[in-house]
């Protein structure tokens, strides 16, 4: 159908079908998967290759256009993640378990609202509120973590050896080693059936 769009979220990459309208361009979108609002103009357009109207999700085909981190054994339609991801401090410190929603990651304060607090032995350059991982369940896909900063101004963070930057929003996998300032975390889904020794 010509009345029927496509475009990609600015904030999170998602693929949505939009009904062309006369004046569009001047209106704005909510994006329904990470609620973002944002002027249509701010939206990329999509070449339609084919005349499913759906909303496109992680993991939907290979040629997803959501960004995820570079490590090249894994990739959004591996498998199926019906397991909640884990954050662990490395070489040897504390677990975080994530939980559905925003999970905050910041540096242990007296005034810090992060979920998960990271000691950092007196330095600060790890802000109290650093990074969010947010986790939202798709239909039959499981869950999908995807990360971001939770500011403008926070010091250097990657995903591997990609730098992080306000605005992005990577999507997990299991094994992403995320490099704070001060201290990195390795993102993990804990295996439920692996054998325990």
């Amino acid at each position: 159908m010509d009345d029927i769009i496509k475009i990609k979220c600015p904030y999170c990459g998602s693929v949505l079908s939009v009904k062309n309208q006369i004046g569009i361009e001047s209106k704005s979108v909510t994006c329904p998967i990470c609620k973002q609002k944002s002027p249509f103009m701010d939206f990329k357009k999509v070449i339609d290759k084919s005349n499913d109207e759906s909303t496109q999700y992680p993991g939907d085909d290979e040629k997803t256009s959501y960004k995820t981190s570079s490590d090249p054994k894994t990739e959004i339609g591996s498998g199926l993640n019906f397991t909640l991801g884990k954050l662990k401090v490395l070489p040897s410190g504390p677990s975080f378990q994530l939980q559905p929603g925003k999970n905050i990651i910041g540096r242990r304060a007296t005034h810090s609202s992060a979920d998960f607090q990271i000691p950092t032995e007196g330095s600060k350059r790890l802000s109290r509120e650093h990074l969010v991982i947010e986790i939202k369940k798709v239909q039959g896909k499981g869950f999908v973590h995807y990360a971001s900063l939770c500011k403008q101004k926070v010091n250097r963070t990657l995903i591997g050896n990609e730098p992080l930057e306000f605005g992005d929003c990577i999507v997990l996998n299991d094994g992403d080693i995320i490099k704070l300032p001060d201290v990195n975390v390795k993102f993990e889904i804990p295996d439920d059936e692996a054998t325990e020794i």
